[in-house]
């Protein structure tokens, strides 16, 4: 559509205008008339060409509906699966965790039956027991049985060996004694004639070697290595001797004399492992009263700058029962009401003290722990056992009525036998071990099998396995 705003008439060769005009008549170029019939056709084509693009128009914006639609639904239906498949693997998720639990619950469960039932067996008491080997004895009353590094020590006035739990021998040595006194340490075993002059010191590996002495002999304690200690008796005082038997040179390493009217009577003494230190007991009497004390003694170059003594500590009226070592460097001192750890061989210190309210009865010393019986004031029948590590901290507590005349304590277990009866205790207070025999017994000792001891009587040396009746 045109809209017409002037008619002007303009000079073509100069531009200027000529005249404005109203209006203007205008005709073809050419006369040639277009027929009607060709205009008619030429109008049926082009409404044809202008259906035909506006059918492809239209199929064009239905296959883009149709795109667009199929996207949507391809986007819905991925959608909706994610949907459905997040849905789906959380429902699995949460019937594995169900399983996971499930079978974790039940693995509990087996695991909580097993613990139990494995702590029950484990602390169950064997009330009988079966006999898996026999050897009749040929030796005599007079023969005294010592547990040693799993094995047995066979001892008379005549001669030592070490057997097996099966009685067989392993190693012997010969000697002649009135009283024979059987210290051990490590691999190595001491034998000394308690009021004769000789000591026999064994590894089992060599026919041993004899310290002779020139008194006569109170006690002798070995260390690991073979050195011996040895209390020898005088008139008027006691000496103390260490020995290194093995040595090329001179045998005899240090003398520790002590006046009886001035340092007292020695009560006890022990060497340490290493042989390094001595504890030694005594007991000043007076005329009223006693006095006991403890005095340590150190062969290093600091003992040596002391001439040898290192400490000392007095426990006024209480009886010393027992000093031993308990390590390189460590000593119990055990008393009537208590006892005492001291530390530090090079400059001893108390370290771990404990008071009882009641008197000790019995006393082992394990590998890392201490076992002490207590028995109530007029009451012999109240006994309680009570267990201490090292460091003092008390381990269990526990009534007991065992009739026992010996204890001693092997690993985690506490012995207690009695002429005829044997009762074995875990160090985590339940009993294993509960029997009255009909024969009277000398000793029962543990082996490598836990269940399996060796039992000592009168006639027989026997391998026994317990059971329950």
């Amino acid at each position: 559509v045109f809209f017409i705003d002037r008619i002007t008439e303009i000079d073509v060769l100069t531009g200027e205008i000529k005249s404005r005009l109203e209006h203007i008549s205008i005709f073809p170029a050419s006369h040639y008339v277009v027929p009607q019939e060709k205009i008619n056709r030429a109008c049926v084509d082009i409404e044809k060409e202008l259906e035909k693009e506006t059918l492809q128009k239209k199929i064009k914006l239905q296959i883009e509906e149709d795109t667009k639609k199929a996207k949507m639904e391809y986007y819905n239906n991925i959608n909706n699966n994610y949907e459905q498949s997040k849905r789906l693997y959380e429902e699995y998720e949460n019937k594995q965790k169900w399983i996971v639990g499930l079978v974790i619950l039940g693995l509990m469960f087996v695991a909580g039956g097993f613990g139990v039932a494995s702590y029950l067996y484990g602390n169950r008491c064997y009330r009988g027991y079966e006999v898996k080997n026999k050897v009749n004895r040929s030796d005599s009353n007079n023969v005294n049985y010592r547990y040693h590094n799993g094995n047995i020590l066979k001892y008379s006035r005549s001669g030592i060996s070490e057997i097996n739990n099966e009685g067989k021998s392993l190693w012997n040595g010969g000697y002649e004694m009135k009283q024979p006194q059987v210290d051990v340490c490590g691999d190595y075993v001491s034998v000394a004639d308690v009021s004769g002059k000789q000591c026999y010191i064994y590894n089992g590996k060599d026919e041993g070697v004899t310290v002779e002495t020139s008194l006569p002999i109170v006690r002798a304690k070995v260390a690991r290595q073979g050195v011996v200690a040895i209390l020898l008796q005088d008139k008027d005082s006691n000496v103390l001797n260490i020995y290194n038997p093995y040595s090329n040179a001179e045998s005899l390493l240090v003398e520790i004399p002590t006046n009886v009217s001035e340092e007292g009577y020695p009560l006890d003494f022990d060497i340490s492992p290493d042989g390094k230190s001595v504890v030694t007991s005594y007991m000043i009497a007076g005329s009223s009263d006693f006095e006991t004390k403890v005095s340590f003694y150190n062969f290093t170059e600091v003992g040596q700058d002391k001439n040898t003594l290192v400490g000392g500590k007095s426990f006024g009226n209480k009886m010393i029962a027992d000093v031993e070592f308990v390590s390189d460097d460590e000593v119990l001192v055990a008393h009537e009401k208590g006892y005492s750890i001291f530390g530090q061989m090079k400059q001893p210190e108390v370290v771990t003290e404990k008071t009882f309210s009641d008197s000790i009865k019995s006393l082992a010393v394990g590998d890392d722990a201490l076992a002490f019986v207590l028995q109530k004031e007029g009451n012999a029948k109240k006994q309680t056992l009570n267990l201490y590590n090292l460091s003092g901290r008390e381990k269990m507590q526990q009534d007991i009525s065992y009739e026992y005349a010996d204890m001693e304590m092997y690993g985690d277990e506490i012995i207690f036998t009695g002429n005829r009866s044997c009762n074995i205790l875990r160090t985590n207070g339940h009993d294993k071990f509960d029997y009255h025999f009909e024969q009277e017994i000398d000793a029962v000792y543990p082996t490598s099998d836990g269940q399996v001891y060796t039992l000592i009587d009168s006639s027989t040396i026997q391998k026994i396995r317990l059971q329950t009746k």
